[in-house]
Order: C-alpha cells, then sequence, then structure tokens
C-alpha cells in the first residue's frame, strides 16, 4: 500500500529486536479495526514487515524515549495516530482522525498526574508550575496534524527534553505545552487504557490497552503478553460496555454488584418501593422532627 502525503495513518516507533516485535503485534491487533496503512519506524535497515504496510529506516532518531519525539516528526501522514509498541488494540481508534478537525493533538490525561520517579530522579528540584492541577498527557497513543504550529511545537518538545535531561517525554511534553500552548483534545481513558495492574474503573468500551502484563516467575519485571492472552482479556474486558472495576486475577465487577445496588435489591425483594423524590424527603425531614 502506497503511502502518500496529506494521506491518514498510524505510526508505530521501534528501535531494537524487542521494541519491534511488541510493535508487529500491536499491528496486528489494530489491523482488524482499520483500512488506514501503518508505518513503522526503525532502525534496522534489514527490517522484513510483518504486519504493517510500509517501513521508515531510521538511524538517527537519538536515544531512550527521544526517539517517540523525533520519530513522531518523521510522520509522513498529514493526519497521524501513534501507538506505543506495549499497546492492544480492542475495538476501532479510526475516529480519532475525525476528532483532529477540532485539535492539534489527540491524546488521554495520564492517571497519575505528574512522573514523579521521573522528576526526582533528574530534576529534583525543578519547580512544576501547575503542579496536580494540570497532569501530564499520556504519551502512549497520540493523534496530531501537521502543520506549521504543531511543527514548532515538536521542535520545542525536544529541545525541552533534551535541556531538561529527561528519560522520559510525558513530562518534557507538558512542559514544551507550557512553553508554547497548542490545542490537545483529551481522549476518553478508554482510547489508552492504562492501570490495569493495579485495579482500574472502565466506563464504555475499551479500544486500547496499554499495559505489559505478562509475567515470569523468576522474573519481576513484565513483559508484552501474547495475543492470544491480550485478545481473550480484551474480549473479557468489553464484555460489559457499562461502567466496571477491572482487578486483576479477579477478574471485571459491573457496577451493578456494588454494595449500594446490592442493598437495594435486597430491600426491593422484601416488597421496598421507591417513593417520589419530593415525597421521599418530607418522610425523611418527618422522621427528623420526631
Amino acid at each position: 500500500m502506497e503511502v502518500k502525503q496529506k494521506s491518514w495513518g498510524y505510526i508505530y516507533i521501534a528501535i531494537g529486536e524487542m521494541f519491534r516485535h511488541e510493535a508487529e503485534q500491536s499491528c496486528r491487533s489494530l489491523k482488524r479495526f482499520t483500512k488506514h496503512p501503518v508505518v513503522l519506524i526503525t532502525d534496522d535497515e534489514n527490517y522484513k514487515p510483518v504486519y504493517f504496510d510500509e517501513v521508515i529506516q531510521a538511524n538517527d532518531l537519538g536515544r531512550s524515549f527521544e526517539v517517540k519525539i523525533t520519530g513522531m516528526m518523521r510522520s509522513p501522514f498529514q493526519r497521524t495516530v501513534f501507538l506505543d509498541t506495549d499497546t492492544f488494540v480492542c475495538a476501532s481508534i479510526d475516529p480519532v482522525f475525525d476528532f483532529l478537525d477540532y485539535f492539534d493533538f489527540a491524546m488521554t490525561l495520564d492517571m497519575h498526574g505528574h512522573s514523579t520517579s521521573f522528576w526526582r530522579q533528574y530534576q529534583p528540584d525543578y519547580h512544576l508550575i501547575l503542579k496536580d492541577t494540570l497532569h501530564e498527557f499520556n504519551t502512549g497513543v497520540v493523534g496530531f496534524v501537521r502543520s506549521k504550529e504543531v511543527d514548532e511545537f515538536f521542535d520545542i518538545w525536544l529541545q525541552t527534553h533534551r535541556e531538561l535531561g529527561m528519560y522520559a517525554d510525558m513530562p518534557t511534553f507538558r512542559e514544551a505545552f507550557l512553553k508554547k500552548p497548542v490545542s490537545v483534545g483529551i481522549l476518553p481513558h478508554e482510547y489508552n487504557f492504562t492501570g490495569i495492574k493495579s485495579m482500574v474503573m472502565a466506563y464504555t468500551t475499551v479500544r486500547v490497552i496499554h499495559d505489559r502484563l505478562g509475567e515470569k516467575w523468576n522474573n519481576l519485571r513484565p513483559h508484552m503478553a501474547d495475543f492470544v492472552y491480550m485478545d481473550k482479556l480484551a474480549r473479557r474486558i468489553n464484555r460489559k460496555t457499562y461502567k466496571r472495576l477491572i482487578i486483576p486475577y479477579l477478574g471485571v465487577i459491573p457496577f451493578t454488584w456494588n454494595p449500594f445496588n446490592l442493598k437495594r435489591k435486597i430491600k426491593s425483594w422484601l416488597g421496598i418501593k421507591a417513593r417520589k423524590k419530593r415525597e421521599s424527603y418530607f418522610v425523611k425531614i418527618e422522621q427528623k422532627a420526631k
């Protein structure tokens, strides 16, 4: 499939064999739900694409997380959706392209607020403006439109990242955003669903799981679980598409099983009926008066 400038498409950035393997699995999951082209940006000039429509070879992207910034700058598309390699696509995320009619970027907010451990390690004396008010943006799934303003922002993001000497890219995106504001549309958490290992709420269809959930008994570091495992997990999570709690090893608990609802069900079985709101209020006032 030929990739043309001014088209829409997805990109992955993978430096090294492990990340290319992860990107292949993620791309395989994505291809089930899109017809837009998918490009891999990587450092291996001999890599033969498995699921990707095109490979862009690049050896000068920098080091560590900097490659995400310089890699996004190499996108061949007018509208791009970037995905981290440790993502698993569970439903269509093509609506992000239309979302970009209204914004320069499309991202989710990071649920943790700030990358505290990175700040403590790399810039312990740095003063965070709007701390705990403006969260970091999660750069695991990023939609963006190419424009003069966005290109300038990428330059400032890269400069800020290098000046701070920061390993992670999410903190530096936030600081660059404060220097040069661009319009960022906030996607629902389900478009970049993180936190499964520590229990998390889902409210609608989960579209992208962003977690390394694989385990080995003799290694504490998690790795990307295989395709079959992730697909089964995604189906289990999306069996219900309303509010639910996901707990590792225990499963998915719908909100209908919360203690408040269970108490209401028991009262209903005992014949207690719901009064009108106004009637309930005045009964309560009368009881207090007595």
